[in-house]
């Protein structure tokens, strides 16, 4: 009876572990939920690419506003500063520098503390709008701004360009205050 019972179960066995010949594997309930699986993370795979570039799209968008937003607000600045120099407005450019610059208003210049170092210049003056070139800026950071901008004189005689250097900083409550300048 013994014989007759692994008989019986290997029989059993080789019956239920042959498939047709033939016939794909794919029939297997177990490979077809393999197949489903992949496909399924394979989906989730190119959902997940597709959703890391619209963030870095956005991060991008963001970013530029800002810059945008920056270096408006910086250049505005700018042109009042200039202005504020050339009528010897100090109210105004004191009302917008940073604690690093102090207006010698007797001398027509301002004293800017880099550091443990301080420097001097003078009041821009005498600039014509048409003289004035934007070059660019640079955007150290979300609290440092700088603007780069030049003085183009076409005078005949007296040709050349005079480049200018504009810092800003980000106060505490998130407005930028003038924080020196270099030519």
């Amino acid at each position: 009876m013994y014989k007759r019972f692994v008989l019986l179960v290997s029989a059993a066995f080789l019956l239920t572990s042959c498939s047709e010949p033939g016939a794909p594997a794919e029939n297997n309930p177990l490979s077809e939920q393999n197949a489903e699986m992949t496909q399924t993370i394979k989906e989730l795979r190119e959902e997940n690419t597709r959703l890391q570039e619209q963030i870095t799209g956005l991060q991008e968008s963001v970013n530029d506003e800002e810059t945008r937003t920056n270096l408006r607000e910086t250049l505005n600045m700018t042109f009042k500063l200039i202005a504020a120099m050339e009528s010897e407005d100090t109210a105004y450019i004191e009302s917008v520098s940073s604690p690093n610059v102090e207006i010698a208003a007797s001398r027509n210049a301002l004293v800017v503390q880099y550091g443990e170092f301080s420097y001097e210049v003078n009041f821009i003056k005498s600039i014509l709008w048409d003289e004035f070139e934007f070059r660019g800026y640079n955007q150290k950071g979300s609290d440092h701004f700088m603007l780069f901008v030049a003085r183009t004189i076409t005078t005949k005689g007296s040709e050349g360009t005079i480049e200018y250097e504009f810092s800003f900083i980000r106060s505490p409550e998130g407005e930028w205050l003038f924080d020196g300048y270099i030519s």
